[in-house]
């Protein structure tokens, strides 16, 4: 199959062009996809990563791989120490410039200044000359060199350190200027590994030339990248978030520094989804890049969990905000049908209108488990404000499952079998039934009027708030939800790994339980109310 010419760059889809350049830097590399999937992400972006993880983690391998992809790119690597001078970093001080013309600027050639890569290794043990310098090479891509200011070709600087900065040395600012930050791990899969140490020694792989990034293509992809779009769905996550940050601030034990987020790396962070969007082949930020924000928010290791959490539920959290609404409206009108009739007039159902099965049993409508009944002298025990435990089990000798209240002073002897299949439940009463598990149930009736008419009284809800509420979770939030769900399924971010796609999916798939919990509260409160 003959190679591509030189122009085919040109025509090929932004996405399949990234996705190509990240199967050429995977080439010979373990479990460290993602991070060069991210480097490749934030060169772009024009920001830095700082990688945390023991020695041997491939964590310069890193710049090499993404050097390669850049037309006519050059790297610099540097080993710090508590003894590293500018000289190392930047370049000596030239003399013939100094005793002929008394100018004091560096032989820049071969060092950071002229680098497309940059990988500074243990940079936490850089001195003070050295981290100033950083700082503005970082921040504004710029070099001043003498009198001369060098405008610097750095695409991304990589760092790489076992530890974190330490509190109180002066750090908090080149900190501060790595955007994106990995945790680099040995590697996990015992299969894996095996590859790994079997792997013959290759010569390094080679970048078909039509995949390069030339200086004009990147500044093409910049122009793009500014054109995305970000719509006020994405805003609002973005504000959840940072509601979510503040809100662990003021939690006790926790330092401020710990969720800190300046605007300056909000607008980074918003500029680098804009880049994924735009390396994804897309106009605008769509919810895939919003995960993204995991490996950009923390600044401890041990807020990890925590930023992991904010993310992925700010995803659902305009569906998780109205699951909750909606829960509080139902309940508060459970609370009040548990009440008595505002008047005489109001009718009240009476506990002999309810169907006795065998006797000694009420019939409870469409609970999951099929044909379940409620042990009736036990009604009377149940609160109606607070709950009280219950005992859910199958009885075969009335092919139904049983539910028992348990209270106090209570003398239970429950013949059940198999004590394996006996479930505790939370049992409160309400008006026309029973509340199991927060979720209510109707008993069955003798009469078919026997609908409560107490919401004709004033300060009683309407009695089709639950019919309501049903219909928006069946034709609102479970096809929002459903369109998440394809989203994340169909169209998969380039940036995106399998271990964040498995947490996303726990995330969605608790948002699809508590809606569908919530669609039954709202179809069996729809017979009480």
């Amino acid at each position: 199959m003959p190679l591509p010419d030189n122009d085919t760059f040109l025509f090929m889809d932004i996405d399949q062009h990234v996705r190509e350049l990240l199967k050429s830097m995977s080439e010979g590399v373990y479990e460290k996809e993602h991070i060069l999937a991210m480097s490749l992400l934030s060169a772009v972006a024009g920001e830095s990563i700082f990688l945390l993880g023991p020695p041997g983690t491939a964590k310069s391998l890193v710049a090499r791989k993404l050097k390669m992809i850049f037309k006519d790119g050059s790297a610099f690597e540097y080993l710090m120490s508590r003894f590293s001078t500018p000289d190392e970093i930047f370049g000596p001080v030239s003399i013939s410039l100094l005793k002929n013309e008394d100018k004091y600027e560096r032989v820049v050639d071969g060092f950071l200044p002229t680098a497309t890569v940059v990988f500074l290794d243990e940079i936490w043990k850089a001195g003070p000359s050295i981290q100033n310098a950083l700082l503005t090479a970082i921040n504004e891509r710029i070099f001043q060199n003498g009198r001369t200011t060098l405008k610097l070709p750095m695409k991304a600087l990589i760092a790489a350190s076992n530890e974190l900065p330490a509190e109180g040395e002066g750090l908090e600012a080149l900190w501060d200027r790595f955007l994106v930050r990995m945790v680099s791990n040995c590697i996990q899969s015992e299969s894996i590994f095996y590859k790994m140490i079997r792997q013959k020694n290759l010569k390094s792989n080679h970048v078909p030339d039509y995949l390069l990034i030339s200086d004009e293509l990147y500044d093409k992809w910049q122009q793009g990248i500014e054109e995305i779009e970000i719509s006020n769905e994405i805003c609002s996550i973005i504000t959840n978030i940072r509601k979510r940050l503040k809100a662990e601030i003021k939690k006790d034990e926790v330092e401020e520094m710990d969720y800190y987020i300046s605007d300056r790396r909000w607008k980074k962070c918003v500029h680098l989804l804009q880049s994924s969007a735009f390396l994804n082949g897309r106009k605008q930020i769509d919810l895939t890049d919003i995960p993204i924000l995991i490996h950009c928010l923390w600044n401890k290791s041990e807020t990890i969990p925590t930023i992991i959490d904010i993310v992925c539920s700010s995803i659902t959290s305009p569906i998780d905000a109205k699951v909750v609404k909606y829960g509080k409206d139902i309940d508060q009108a459970l609370n009040c049908i548990k009440r008595k009739p505002a008047s005489s007039n109001s009718q009240e159902i009476d506990e002999d209108d309810y169907v006795q099965v065998n006797f000694f049993y009420y019939n409870i409508l469409k609970y999951h488990t099929g044909k379940t009944l409620f042990y009736k002298m036990d009604y009377s025990h149940v609160p109606t404000k607070q709950t009280c435990d219950g005992i859910l089990y199958y009885d075969e000798t009335k092919q139904a499952h049983i539910i028992h209240a348990i209270y106090t002073g209570q003398l239970y002897d429950y013949k059940i079998k198999n004590t394996q299949e006996a479930k505790k439940v939370k049992l409160s009463k309400c008006y026309g039934g029973i509340v199991i598990d927060n979720i209510p149930y109707a008993f069955q009736t003798k009469r078919t009027n026997a609908q409560p008419t107490i919401f004709n009284q004033p300060g009683f809800p309407s009695p089709n708030i639950a019919l309501k509420i049903l219909n928006d979770i069946r034709n609102e939030l479970l096809v929002k939800l459903s369109e998440q769900q394809k989203l994340f399924d169909y169209y998969r971010n380039l940036f995106l790994s399998d271990d964040d796609m498995k947490i996303l999916s726990k995330y969605l798939a608790l948002c699809e339980k508590n809606l569908k919990e919530m669609e039954v509260k709202a179809q069996n409160a729809s017979l009480l109310l």
